[in-house]
């Protein structure tokens, strides 16, 4: 899997403030979305949307009104813990990289990240100050955990 932080600093260094250098980043999809695209792959047509659907699962919606609803979880992206804040990077098709950032938040207003790991892929639950959770999914390829230990580091 490719390096996101290397990407982010590569095809994406006009999106980061002066001085920010990335700590960690992990490509997040929509929970459910892997299922959903080996179904459609292995399957394909209709009958693969439909059985991907079926088995895909989805996100705890957040609670109205909490920070949690400030993360957009609908389509992939990538998540990364800088130096200076926490940002939500949109995910150019072609290239993988960052294109333009779908939000952010200061350190203090995420809490922690939480895994729960399963064969291929981790929920990644990102905890916010209110205590409210986002919850997006990432392949253990995308190796989630190194974004989860950069977070600690922070004191998360």
């Amino acid at each position: 899997m490719v390096d996101m932080v290397k990407k982010i600093h590569k095809k994406g260094a006009d999106l980061l403030l002066p001085g920010e250098e990335v700590l960690g980043a992990c490509v997040v999809t929509q929970v459910g979305q892997f299922k959903k695209s080996v179904a459609f792959g292995a399957i394909g047509g209709v009958v693969g949307a439909a059985v991907g659907s079926a088995i895909g699962g989805k996100a705890d919606a957040p609670d109205e009104g909490t920070m949690a609803e400030s993360f957009p979880t609908t389509k992939q992206a990538i998540l990364a813990v800088t130096t200076q804040r926490w940002v939500l990077f949109e995910q150019g098709m072609a290239s993988g990289g960052p294109k333009g950032i779908a939000a952010e938040w200061g350190h203090e207003q995420i809490r922690r990240l939480e895994l729960e790991k399963a064969k291929l892929t981790s929920k990644v639950n990102v905890v916010f100050d209110d205590g409210s959770v986002a919850q997006v999914e990432a392949v253990k390829a995308a190796k989630p955990d190194r974004l989860v230990a950069a977070a600690q580091h922070l004191g998360g």
